[in-house]
């Protein structure tokens, strides 16, 4: 596992503990060789240490850690930070170092491999370039790479919602009012003719000229017809709100795994 030091911008932010106590300066983070992941962070003694190139940092887990307004929040506590075995190398873990580390953070729980070999005394086994040791009792461990997927959230594309106008011919009917003229005779009355007689209007058997009598007969009627008139006024109509759904596909990953062999080589007579 090595050491990736220009990973922004976690490098140079302060890493509190699960309550938010401050450990010190994260100067490393440590990616594992094979998924390419980080899962370790280096740092300083102290909020306000300097760090420096040879020295070795305290390391601890940066699995479901928080990072907000260039801060780290882990999730170990303080004292398991404090308290947890220094590598040799700044910059680089070994496997052995790193099953070290597994177990002083998981409290010794899940031992496997290395580990549970060393805890019973009983064998030494292999690290992850390495063969199998013999034990005392002439016992062999034979290890093998597993494969592990992990999935992480990170930005996949952006989404920009834009407003279009769109213009469409609408066909409203409407009704439209209009009058029209027409003549209607009716017959007059003898009151009528009084009154016409009454207002100096001339008989039709004076002596007036018919064409001057049919002059000051003409009169002129305005007539009124109704005119459609459009107007348009934009008024909302719909609401649209962005939402974010998670959509779940399957994605076939593929690597190359080693596994160990253990051969029997023996010059014994057979009985």
């Amino acid at each position: 596992m090595t050491s990736e030091p220009a990973l922004p911008p976690v490098i140079g932010a302060i890493a509190d503990d699960r309550d938010g106590r401050p450990l010190g300066t994260v100067t490393a983070v440590f990616v594992d060789d094979v998924t390419g992941q980080p899962t370790w962070v280096g740092l300083t003694d102290g909020q306000h240490a300097a760090p420096d190139a040879g020295d070795v940092a305290i390391v601890a887990p940066i699995a479901d850690a928080r990072f907000a307004d260039g801060r780290l929040r882990l999730t170990v506590s303080g004292d398991a930070v404090r308290s947890s075995p220094r590598p040799g190398a700044p910059d680089r873990l070994t496997p052995g170092e790193e099953v070290t580390l597994q177990e002083h953070y998981a409290g010794g729980r899940g031992r496997s491999g290395a580990a549970a070999g060393d805890a019973q005394g009983n064998e030494q086994g292999p690290d992850r370039t390495g063969a199998g040791r013999s034990a005392g009792d002439g016992a062999m461990t034979r290890s093998e790479e597993r494969f592990t997927v992990e999935s992480v959230t990170e930005p996949w594309t952006r989404a920009v919602l834009r407003i279009e106008e769109i213009t469409e011919d609408v066909m409203v009917p409407v009704t439209i009012t209009r009058q029209l003229a027409r003549i209607e005779y009716l017959p007059l009355r003898a009151a009528d003719r009084a009154a016409d007689r009454a207002a100096g209007e001339p008989d039709q058997d004076s002596s007036v000229d018919p064409a001057i009598r049919s002059e000051r007969a003409t009169e002129w009627v305005t007539l009124y017809a109704d005119q459609p008139v459009v107007t348009l006024e934009r008024t909302p109509v719909e609401r649209v709100r962005l939402t974010t759904a998670w959509v779940t596909e399957e994605m076939p990953v593929s690597d190359q795994l080693r596994r160990e062999e253990i051969e029997l080589t023996t010059d014994a007579p057979l009985r």
